[in-house]
């Protein structure tokens, strides 16, 4: 696998269960061990910033391929914008949904944010873009022999 690591973040507010909200972050990022800090929004309420990372190439394989396929479509359909100019690739996924024990790419603000490292040589953006390219397109080949569902 050609990301050298996925760092998953999200936040719990004052208004949900912290409990829950490390569960779904587990759920999502397949790590065992979250790191939790304390912060304050804007008008000084309580957050619990947690965060996870994941390293193993067979761990980053499992989380793309824990996608649903219209999912990792979307993201291949919209490659040009996931990665920036020092070879990061980004995406958001539904909290609510991880929530649920489900997983699927997120729309509103209420979402785990994920980042990736892609591994390029030399290191640039069209380098990575091709990476993640071929890794999008490589998961979408596996899920459809597997017959995998949206």
């Amino acid at each position: 696998m050609d990301i050298a690591s996925l760092s998953f973040r999200t936040f719990a507010h004052a208004t949900e269960d912290e409990e829950r909200v490390e569960r779904a972050l587990k759920f999502a990022s397949g790590a065992e061990e979250i790191t939790k800090s304390k912060s304050e929004g804007y008008h000084g309420n309580p957050i619990v910033v947690m965060e996870a990372k994941i390293s193993r190439s067979r761990e980053i394989k499992a989380f793309f391929a824990s996608l649903p396929i219209d999912d990792v479509q979307r993201l291949l359909d919209t490659l040009e914008r996931r990665v920036d100019e020092e070879s990061m690739f980004f995406l958001r996924l539904d909290k609510q949904a991880a929530y649920e024990g489900r997983m699927g790419l997120g729309e509103n603000d209420d979402v785990i944010s994920v980042r990736g490292k892609v591994k390029s040589y030399p290191q640039s953006r069209g380098n990575a873009l091709v990476t993640m390219r071929n890794i999008l397109e490589s998961t979408l080949e596996q899920m459809t022999r597997k017959g995998q569902k949206s």
